[in-house]
Parts: C-alpha cells; sequence; structure tokens
C-alpha cells in the first residue's frame, strides 16, 4: 500500500512538472492566462468553424423565434422556404436555414424537435406526409451543413394537427391569413445555460 501510495505521489509530482513546462514555453510566445487553454487549440471543432461557411445575406431570413428561460422556438414559414405543395426548396431558402443553423448552433443544447405543419387545405394525411418530409428535408441540410454534435435531432410531421392561429375570424368568417401562417417549420430546443451568460 506504501509502495502504490508513493508511486501515485510520484506520478502527479510528474505531470505537474510536465505541464508547468508546457505552459512556461507557450507564455514566451503569448500573454493568454492559464485558464485560456482554448487559445492553444491546433484543431477546433468542425462545427465551430465558420472560415468555410460561404456568405449569405441574413438580412433576407424569414425566421421568427419566440424564447423562455430555457427553451426556444424557431419558426420558418413554409412559403418562404418551400416550393408550393412540395418538399423542394425554394429559390432564395438559404438566408433563413442559415440563420435557423447559426442560432442553433450558438444557443441549442440536446434535443432539437423539428415539427413540420401544413394549412388544412387538401387530403390530412397527404398534408401530413408532406409536412414530415419537409421537417426531414431541413434536419438534412442542417447536419450537411454543420450542425454541432452538441444536438440530437428528432422530425416529426403533424399536418395541420396544431394550428398556430384559427382558421375563422370572431365574426366566423374565414381567416385569409390562416392557412399561410399556419403552414410552417417549428424547430424547438432548449437553451444552452452557456450562451445566456
Amino acid at each position: 500500500m506504501k509502495t502504490l501510495t508513493i508511486s501515485l505521489l510520484s506520478l502527479a509530482s510528474f505531470c505537474m512538472i510536465a505541464c508547468n513546462q508546457n505552459s512556461n514555453d507557450r507564455s514566451a510566445d503569448t500573454d493568454a492566462s492559464m485558464t485560456d487553454s482554448i487559445a492553444y487549440s491546433d484543431n477546433p471543432p468542425a462545427s465551430r468553424d465558420l472560415s468555410s461557411q460561404p456568405e449569405v445575406d441574413l438580412s433576407q431570413s424569414a425566421l421568427t423565434y419566440t424564447e423562455t428561460s430555457s427553451q426556444m422556438k424557431l419558426v420558418l414559414p413554409n412559403a418562404d422556404v418551400f416550393e408550393d405543395g412540395s418538399a423542394e426548396f425554394k429559390d432564395g431558402y438559404e438566408a433563413t436555414l442559415q440563420e435557423t443553423l447559426n442560432v442553433i448552433n450558438e444557443r441549442g443544447f440536446g434535443k432539437v424537435l423539428i415539427s413540420g405543419n401544413t394549412g388544412r387545405e387538401g387530403d390530412p394525411a397527404t398534408n401530413k406526409s408532406l409536412s414530415a418530409e419537409r421537417a426531414i428535408k431541413i434536419a438534412q441540410w442542417l447536419k450537411e451543413k454543420g450542425l454541432k454534435d452538441e444536438v440530437n435531432v428528432t422530425t416529426q410531421g403533424v399536418g395541420s394537427q396544431y394550428p398556430m392561429i384559427a382558421y375563422e375570424l370572431k365574426d366566423g368568417s374565414p381567416n385569409p391569413e390562416a392557412s399561410e401562417l399556419n403552414s410552417r417549420t417549428e424547430i424547438t430546443f432548449r437553451k444552452s445555460q452557456l450562451a445566456s451568460q
């Protein structure tokens, strides 16, 4: 037992000396503090390396969001991202999806749920299938463009089951904006506590 204790103390002393020499070598090259270990990283995570990302004009983004102290919900209007009645991206979708990716990479943590929603025109089964295809398409795009590893993406298609606004106005007349506003993709996730500090 005494030999094991002496061996462990020797190993700990050796490690401290090696670390101290290593940090002394570095301190001559830079004035970073001992606690600033990221300054010496030669291999940043791929999800954080934005230098290879193409420039996208985010002023064209149609992304909106709501948030609480622990959760965030991003809302992407399907009319701005997808071709009508299709899961194919339309021209100009990049700004909205790039801003979505940036927000998730900066503030997301844990499970990310992508829920596709549609208006109620057409066949409910077809709408549910279309909403699922759209959610999957967005998830694939986010992963291909560098979604960070700290999040786990799940998709679902709910069709017209959860409208954001009513289809009828208070007087009983049809709401002309309901279909377009209810056709959306929602992305919900927990916020990283580090992002809010």
